[in-house]
């Protein structure tokens, strides 16, 4: 059984940072409140994981809140940008002796426990797992190692994303498991009918 870990990357909920396309539509409050309902999501489909998992908040690493403190180890994301932030993370976490990890956030509330699990499983016979997102981007990614010249791409937070670390892989030689194709929730097109009565 390889030692495996699941970061967790999140913005804290404050009112006016978070869901800023979506809250051009339908206002920061309503946004804030389909994104506490994203976290609670998230929550729910990585508390009975069987791998350690990271919380990475972007502001200030908090106790007490939602996540339990004894099943999340709590960080602070470092860097100044998505890219630096999420490598930084990933090498913490390999550099704790970890084999295994995999990185998600909270914008695709169509991710299920099982498809994380799915992509745990894969890495047991690749060199990464990629979740692609309809816009392009990614939803989870993981690897069997730290690969520096894979995290070297200009498409985080882009829709260029999946495509570019794609290629990376492949420039690495290394093999990759694609998942499932699925929606991010980035504009008030995206919301799921749950989220929509939020914004009602």
């Amino acid at each position: 059984m390889k030692k495996a870990a699941i970061i967790i990357f999140i913005k804290n909920p404050d009112l006016g940072r978070v869901k800023k396309r979506l809250a051009q539509t339908v206002g920061d409050e309503a946004a804030l409140e389909v994104y506490k309902q994203m976290l609670d999501h998230t929550l729910l489909i990585t508390k009975s994981l069987s791998v350690d998992k990271f919380l990475y908040y972007d502001r200030e690493a908090v106790t007490n809140d939602n996540w339990p403190d004894d099943q999340y180890k709590k960080n602070l994301q470092s860097g100044p940008t998505m890219s630096a932030r999420i490598t930084n993370a990933f090498k913490e976490v390999f550099d704790a002796g970890y084999e295994h990890v995999a990185i998600i956030g909270s914008d695709c509330f169509d991710l299920e426990e099982r498809i994380i699990r799915l992509a745990f499983r894969q890495l047991d016979h690749f060199d990464a797992v990629l979740g692609p997102t309809k816009d392009g981007g990614s939803y989870l990614f993981g690897l069997t190692n730290y690969q520096s010249d894979v995290f070297n791409v200009g498409g985080w937070g882009t829709p260029t994303l999946s495509r570019e670390l794609q290629k990376a892989i492949q420039r690495s030689k290394k093999s990759c498991f694609l998942l499932s194709e699925l929606p991010s929730i980035t504009t008030v097109e995206d919301l799921t009918d749950d989220l929509k009565s939020l914004v009602k």
